[in-house]
């Protein structure tokens, strides 16, 4: 299959729901288009004839692409793999930008994008959740799995329509998003879906030899510091080091914080690796068999366990576990006070047992 294709296309997903903004912030995306490169929209609207191309086809520098009738993630991954195979074999893309409908659950098409069928050609990049923040409170995000998949799936959450909202709730979603798990590149607060050009081209280290240290760099090269970015996401302290030398297979990253005499340490694994989410659990439970003076004050992971991935949370001595949408890697965070004793080589050598 494609014999011809020399090089990777960048992709960038616009999701988000209905009537958030997600055709007009394609509209300003697609201003950013280098006159050198190719460029191709695919626009997926669930009824049964399409109106967001037909808006965007006046941009005539850009080939378009319309899936009406159908949720891309669901009922219409057929007519999406097809679209996308001609897209590809008609023409040498640099990009191709994909806005699925706001019914959709973004997680599916992300994981069809990385299958055999498709994970050689594309290097997928910025993923953005778009959400109307007039009409969207806390309250629905955590009422329905849409919204909370949106945001899972999201290396860039848009708050559109911000001067129809009250400042208050405007500040109640920031603080809510920045304090997602894992840490978003950025929240923004913007209207008419207006943002910098640089977010398109954020890394999502789909690699196997993904560098972590890069990607930081990448992004505090490009990233504009009015916008969010976390810091347990991208920096890291050099007044603590881990005391383990255990060898973890797939390790892009360990990294630590300290700060307010609590000390928060994290690592990070390619997408190559598996978990069996039973050793997993079992390694969340044991931290409520530990002393008082190596207790973690909270653990939080997300591991790789097969087709889904699973979100492990510890809290209060109870662990639980669900199913959650991110699909970018593997990783876990624990915080703890400064002043602990835990065992950091026998926490890995449970981490490295429970790999498949």
């Amino acid at each position: 299959m494609f014999q011809s294709i020399k090089k990777q296309t960048a992709v960038n997903l616009i999701t988000g729901s209905l009537g958030a903004g997600k055709t007009t912030l394609l509209k300003n995306l697609i201003k950013f288009k280098p006159k050198d490169e190719n460029w191709a929209i695919l626009v997926n609207e669930f009824g049964a004839i399409g109106l967001d191309g037909a808006i965007l086809e006046q941009n005539l520098d850009i080939t378009i692409a319309q899936i009406p009738g159908g949720c891309i993630c669901c009922s219409a991954q057929g007519e999406l793999k097809d679209a996308i195979e001609t897209l590809l074999k008609s023409q040498n893309l640099d990009r191709l930008l994909i806005e699925p409908t706001g019914l959709g659950e973004p997680d599916v098409l992300v994981d069809l994008l990385q299958s055999p069928f498709f994970q050689e050609r594309f290097n997928v990049q910025t993923v953005f959740a778009v959400l109307d923040a007039f009409s969207t409170g806390i309250k629905e995000i955590e009422q329905y799995t849409i919204y909370q998949n949106l945001l899972n799936m999201a290396d860039v959450v848009i708050l559109n329509k911000t001067d129809q909202t009250s400042p208050e709730q405007v500040q109640e979603l920031e603080n809510y998003a920045n304090n997602l798990f894992p840490a978003k590149t950025s929240v923004i607060s913007t209207n008419h879906a207006k943002i910098e050009h640089n977010y398109l081209n954020l890394g999502r280290q789909q690699s196997h030899q993904a560098n972590t240290r890069q990607l930081n760099a990448n992004i505090n090269q490009s990233q504009p510091s009015k916008h969010h970015q976390s810091s347990s996401e991208f920096s890291q302290t050099e007044d603590f080091t881990i005391p383990s030398h255990v060898e973890l297979p797939g390790l892009v990253a360990r990294k630590t914080q300290n700060q307010l005499d609590t000390l928060s340490v994290g690592w990070i694994f390619n997408d190559s690796i598996e978990f069996d989410w039973t050793l997993i659990q079992e390694q969340f439970s044991h931290l409520s068999t530990l002393p008082k003076n190596q207790e973690p004050l909270r653990a939080k992971g997300i591991f790789k366990v097969g087709k889904p991935w699973m979100l492990f949370q510890w809290v209060n001595n109870q662990t639980s576990r669900e199913i959650i949408a991110y699909r970018r890697d593997s990783r876990i965070e624990l915080l703890l006070p400064n002043t602990t004793e835990f065992d950091f080589s026998q926490f890995e050598e449970m981490l490295k047992k429970a790999q498949k």
